[in-house]
């Protein structure tokens, strides 16, 4: 475990290197504890007996391929999304009440962690994107955030579970974010 903290050590004397690693390390503890608090804020909805995601999963289908939806869809995605927000998720609403709840804890975990940032952060944009569809417009934020956290995953993983495990792989921690 030292000799990982020596080289996360010299990893810093690199001035950017360093500057990334704080702001993405403060970054991602911080937006890891939101998740969390989302997350264990929805946990009321098991206790509440309503469904939720229904009616979020219904503004979603309504917002973008309802009979007002005014848009150029060459390949129809927004139609073949929608048929599979009311045929798939509006058929089991408890069970994506409960998905939503177990990723949002997750996606904070790993985190807080710094453990697969990048997968951690694709998961984020697409619930981020559907809380978007469905109306949810306080989403903005998290979901540049999640941007630059794909973009940068190396950096803020380095002072974490992946920074570890990268180093005891191949004793290189940012090399492959360099060469990107």
């Amino acid at each position: 475990m030292a000799a990982y903290f020596n080289e996360v050590k010299a990893q810093l004397k690199d001035g950017k290197v360093a500057f990334l690693v704080i702001i993405f390390t403060l970054a991602r503890l911080i937006y890891g504890w939101a998740w969390i608090e989302s997350g264990l804020h929805k946990i009321a909805w098991f206790s509440d007996g309503k469904l939720n995601s229904a009616e979020k999963i219904g503004s979603l289908i309504t917002n973008i391929a309802g009979e007002k939806v005014t848009r150029f869809d060459p390949l129809n995605i927004n139609e073949a999304f929608a048929w599979i927000a009311q045929n798939v998720f509006l058929s089991m609403p408890g069970v994506t009440d409960t998905l939503v709840v177990i990723l949002e804890i997750l996606v904070g975990v790993f985190m807080i962690l710094g453990f697969r940032i990048f997968w951690s952060a694709l998961i984020a944009m697409f619930m981020n994107l559907q809380f978007l569809a469905g109306g949810s417009f306080n989403n903005f934020g998290y979901i540049w955030t999640n941007l630059a956290m794909l973009k940068f995953a190396r950096y803020a993983e380095l002072l974490g579970v992946d920074g570890f495990l990268r180093y005891r792989q191949n004793k290189n921690l940012l090399e492959q974010a360099r060469e990107k």
